[in-house]
């Protein structure tokens, strides 16, 4: 990075890791570069964003030198760079961070089509360690589900139904954000979290998945899914359910109702994490609510109470395993888009085929 001053921001050390933002043009990455600077030894050293605008404003807030081509700071100049590009110019730059050593972590979605997909998945089988910030994985309801599936409070799992409402206030968002091709479509903006989510509680693979998607309330936008439904079977039969759209009324208290439900052969359990915080896990003959959680829940003796950048920071530094593998990513990643080509194509998509017509 030469010919610019570095400000030091976060908690810097001998050894710090250097970060820099690449790509901001949703607000998560200012998030998620907040949660890294919480990290011991951490320095955010630049902002490296196309636009230029965006990159004088969110320079400007951490108070760090702003560059225009990332690949400038692929000197030596970082080690970990957090990405929040237009959706569609993640899976690109994601690959040439990767091949340069860079580790990465990348706000959701981390591609936009299979091709993006590849590129990554070859590039993350270098030396560099590769996230993506889904988040679900480090959620406390969530986490206190998988500890009462893994111990078989409610035995086998049968169906799960994930329902992830959002406000799209689409005076807040750039106009990349409704260009299906830039942004991915609601399957990988909002469901991905939930596919995720769904191949890690059901604990194994999906096998099939079908899916439809439309825009039934901004009419304007010719390009926009504002709306989303997937249909996953696993390996064993069981299914789930996923429903993703940006019809959350603007008057609601909340961005959005995000709710769970899984049912298994002796119990089941509600999760909701955004009109309020609990997970009830209900075996019959006891019920059990709850609402209060700790930093610790089902993470052993070695708590993250910073989510995913703890997660990304230790691995960086080789003190642990990811939560979210890059494998889990890829894989997540792989099921989603499956899930929108079976949407556009009207077609049942698997592992071994491209599709087939529904009702075949």
């Amino acid at each position: 990075m030469s010919g610019a001053t570095v400000v030091v921001v976060g908690r810097p050390t001998a050894c710090a890791m250097r970060v820099a933002v690449v790509g901001a043009q949703h607000g998560h990455v200012q998030g998620l570069a907040q949660k890294i600077l919480c990290e011991p030894g951490v320095e955010l050293v630049a902002v490296a964003e196309a636009e230029s605008s965006v990159r004088q404003d969110v320079a400007g807030v951490f108070g760090v030198p702003a560059v225009e081509d990332y690949r400038e700071l692929l000197d030596g100049s970082i080690d970990a760079a957090i990405l929040g590009p237009i959706n569609a110019e993640k899976g690109r730059i994601t690959s040439t961070c990767l091949e340069a050593g860079v580790h990465v972590l990348a706000d959701k979605p981390a591609v936009t089509t299979h091709d993006d997909l590849d590129m990554v998945e070859r590039a993350a089988k270098g030396r560099a360690q590769m996230s993506c910030a889904l988040t679900e994985r480090y959620s406390a309801p969530y986490r206190a589900a998988k500890l009462a599936i893994d111990a078989g409070e409610i035995g086998e799992i049968v169906s799960s139904v994930a329902h992830r409402p959002h406000k799209c206030r689409p005076a807040n968002r750039p106009e990349w954000f409704f260009d299906r091709h830039l942004n991915g479509g609601a399957i990988l903006d909002l469901c991905i979290h939930d596919i995720d989510v769904a191949r890690w509680l059901h604990g194994e693979e999906p096998v099939a998945v079908a899916a439809t998607q439309g825009n039934a309330r901004f009419l304007e936008y010719s390009d926009f899914i504002d709306h989303a439904e997937v249909w996953l079977r696993f390996e064993t039969g069981g299914c789930a359910f996923v429903r993703g759209s940006w019809l959350t009324p603007e008057e609601a208290p909340y961005h959005g109702d995000c709710q769970m439900w899984i049912e298994g052969t002796k119990g089941s359990i509600q999760i909701r994490t955004s009109a309020e915080r609990s997970c009830t896990i209900d075996t019959g003959g006891t019920s059990k609510r709850l609402t209060e959680f700790s930093d610790q829940i089902g993470f052993g003796d070695r708590p993250r109470p910073n989510g995913v950048a703890s997660d990304f920071c230790a691995a960086v530094r080789g003190e642990t395993d990811l939560v979210t593998m890059c494998a889990d990513v890829i894989a997540s990643h792989r099921w989603a888009l499956r899930a929108r080509d079976a949407a556009d194509n009207r077609t049942l998509v698997t592992e071994q085929s491209s599709g087939e017509p529904v009702g075949s």
